[in-house]
């Protein structure tokens, strides 16, 4: 009977198994809701820019100097809508973060065990985080996250616990940074294989141009491995333009088509206006659409 009411969800999750190349289970913990990793190409190991990023590395929030607060939201792919909510509280060496982010994955059909339509049910998959990041050092932050994840479907609950780690090596004399991150790893034991990813990225503003260039090499404890680039161009101090690309393209394994070949192609902007940071992504999944994004950031 529970198969047969979670068949219409599972198919959906199935299909966005293939465009995301992850485990059907877990989706959330496998998106990137920062707006500024998510136009980068996903590189999410490594921010020093003193902003909060959603689902970042849990180290980049020891770069936050005042008290931020964020709101996003995702227009995401078959009408599935993603909500986020963060925050960052520094305190000398020390920063203490929080995160809410939810998917909906909209309605279902219901059926009896012979198919018949009895009504309908929602799918949803929510995720609550603390994080703890300090400054070991001039120039190595740490920082470690543990989080909550829960799955709805009709009246039936799943939550499972999980941890993220990150460290971050930020030089600012040669505007080199690095960065490793592990992301989504399982606390205790789960039913289903977490989508667990080691990622080691770079950062550096080149020498003579207004450009800061991405490099992100992403493995996945499924075996998987894939890179992301990403380019922030500084066109002024309170605006920039964001390009990026990943993987995702050759990942696909639905067959190439016109529309799969841009797959993985991002692009953004970041304006900050009297305390408030808004960002933009839209990222391509090929032939399965466009996915857009936008957040609001305010220092306090």
């Amino acid at each position: 009977m529970i198969l047969k009411i979670l068949s219409s969800a599972l198919i959906q999750l199935l299909f966005l198994s293939v465009v995301f190349a992850e485990t059907p289970a877990f989706q959330l913990l496998t998106y990137s809701f920062g707006n500024r990793s998510a136009a980068m190409g996903g590189t999410r190991a490594v921010d020093a820019s003193g902003n909060f990023d959603l689902q970042g590395s849990p180290a980049s929030a020891s770069f936050v100097e005042n008290m931020q607060i964020q709101i996003g939201v995702v227009n995401h792919l078959v009408g599935i809508k993603g909500y986020a909510l963060g925050g960052v509280l520094p305190m000398d060496r020390h920063r203490l973060s929080a995160e809410l982010i939810y998917f909906d994955y909209g309605l279902f059909d219901k059926t009896d065990i012979v198919g018949t339509t009895t009504g309908s049910f929602g799918y949803h998959e929510l995720a609550s985080t603390l994080g703890y990041a300090f400054t070991f050092s001039e120039g190595l932050r740490l920082g470690a996250r543990i989080g909550r994840f829960q799955r709805v479907a009709d009246a039936r609950t799943v939550g499972e616990f999980y941890y993220d780690l990150g460290a971050i090596y930020h030089n600012a004399e040669d505007s080199l940074t690095l960065g490793l991150y592990l992301a989504s790893a399982e606390l205790g034991e789960s039913s289903e294989a977490f989508p667990t990813q080691l990622r080691l990225g770079t950062s550096k503003i080149l020498s003579h141009l207004p450009l800061r260039l991405n490099l992100e090499g992403i493995y996945g404890f499924n075996q998987r491995l894939s890179f992301a680039l990403g380019s922030e161009i500084l066109l002024h101090p309170s605006f920039k333009i964001r390009l990026g690309v990943n993987s995702n393209r050759f990942d696909l394994q639905t067959g190439v088509t016109e529309s799969d070949f841009i797959a993985g192609a991002s692009a953004g902007f970041a304006l900050e206006w009297q305390g408030m940071l808004i960002e933009s992504a839209t990222q391509s999944f090929g032939a399965a659409g466009w996915v857009s994004q936008l957040s609001l950031a305010y220092r306090l």
